[in-house]
């Protein structure tokens, strides 16, 4: 029985990591070999000329930002993880003590991102 979740292991990765080769060796072979126009690389703006350029300045801020409302929405689904085992382990106290070292390093994290002065422009 474990050989046969083994052989299914295996060839699931050898699928999963052979997938994009075999697509980017299709792709090489199937697409047309045309010179790129200087039309095709501008940026399209619904028929009208492109004014300026495409490449614009972008805030980190703004990313990690993101990156940190990511990290809570993970935090969030940790803590009904936790609540949930909670119910189910009868060992209380590791189980507490575990996250609450877990919600210690988000802790430490965060106040060092708001130290270092990334949420100011909020």
């Amino acid at each position: 029985m474990i050989d046969l979740e083994l052989t299914h292991l295996g060839i699931f990765l050898v699928a999963g990591l052979a997938s994009p080769v075999v697509i980017k060796i299709i792709q090489y072979i199937l697409a047309p070999n045309i010179p790129r126009l200087k039309a095709a690389t501008t940026t399209y703006e619904c028929g009208e000329k492109p004014i300026g350029d495409a490449q614009v300045r972008f805030n980190a801020q703004f990313f990690t930002f993101a990156v940190v409302f990511v990290l809570f929405d993970i935090l969030t689904i940790f803590f009904l993880l936790w609540a949930y085992a909670f119910q189910i382990i009868e060992e209380k106290i590791t189980i507490i003590l575990i996250m609450s070292v877990f919600a210690l390093f988000v802790l430490i994290g965060l106040f060092f991102w708001m130290k270092k002065g990334t949420m100011k422009w909020v």
